[in-house]
């Protein structure tokens, strides 16, 4: 008989363990799913971006009050028209962190001691001059249950075209004895492929007379496959990839005029046009 009771004693504890233990996991499973994280906007990332200059947006991330952990965050994806971008083109800054970190890894915005005081992260995407234009879409994602953030990247198309001289006079000669003016042309574009072409107005004269354009010839310099070219019509001079400005010709230009024309300054205009293909 005392050895029952005494069984029914153990019995007893053995099940008031067992309900505690289950009290005490589910208490703190909870706390740990009613913990969150608002972020701001509530729209996501937005980035404009332009070749050359660094472009930035702001998140501001608000804990509530349980919120005792650390978070952090990273990039799982970004593409653009089915492919993949390196995703360390995207840096995050804040106050947790002592210089711009790439999110192709986690990186803190939360230390879990902000008791519920928002915390704003500073997001940067410099584009070169061979990153497509487009929209580049991605999703940073947290290590625990917080919201997954959208994010879009939006890098403008952007041309630059110089032209060195950009006013010029070119004295009227024919092919058998040139008067030839030479243009450097400087050009960059984010296009991941490009036309330029040249076109051309008559020249006139103060008093209305006119030199047709149909006089006005270019070619490429140092070129041996470059012939001269009548700017009567539009004219193709080149083409490529996307690239930063740099000199991608220096061209010659002539015009090519008999004795018969009158003497004079003429005016008039060369147009470099550029296609996006």
């Amino acid at each position: 008989m005392k050895m029952m009771v005494e069984m029914r004693r153990k019995h007893k504890r053995m099940i008031s363990r067992v309900i505690h233990q289950a009290l005490l996991f589910c208490l703190i499973f909870s706390t740990s799913a009613w913990s969150k994280v608002v972020v701001y906007p509530t729209t996501g990332l937005n980035i404009a971006a332009t070749p050359g200059v660094s472009s930035s947006a702001s998140l501001q991330f608000k804990p509530d009050a349980s919120e005792l952990n650390p978070v952090k965050y990273r990039l799982i994806s970004f593409r653009i028209n089915g492919l993949d971008v390196d995703k360390s083109k995207l840096t995050v800054s804040n106050l947790y962190l002592d210089r711009p970190h790439t999110l192709d890894r986690f990186q803190l915005v939360l230390s879990g001691k902000e008791k519920s005081n928002p915390v704003t992260s500073i997001f940067k995407f410099q584009p070169n001059w061979t990153d497509m234009p487009g929209s580049y879409t991605g999703l940073l994602t947290s290590d625990s249950d917080k919201p997954d953030i959208p994010v879009k990247v939006v890098v403008n198309p952007k041309a630059t075209l110089t032209l060195t001289p950009i006013n010029f006079k070119i004295v009227t000669s024919n092919f058998n004895t040139p008067n030839i003016q030479t243009v450097n042309v400087i050009f960059g574009t984010n296009s991941p492929r490009w036309e330029l072409y040249l076109s051309a107005s008559n020249l006139i004269k103060v008093n209305g007379d006119k030199l047709d354009k149909s006089k006005i010839y270019v070619r490429i310099k140092d070129d041996p496959e470059s012939l001269w070219k009548n700017l009567n019509q539009v004219v193709k001079i080149a083409s490529g990839g996307s690239n930063a400005p740099r000199e991608i010709a220096t061209l010659e230009f002539l015009v090519n005029a008999d004795k018969l024309e009158k003497a004079g300054d003429y005016l008039g205009s060369i147009s470099f046009l550029v296609k996006n293909i």
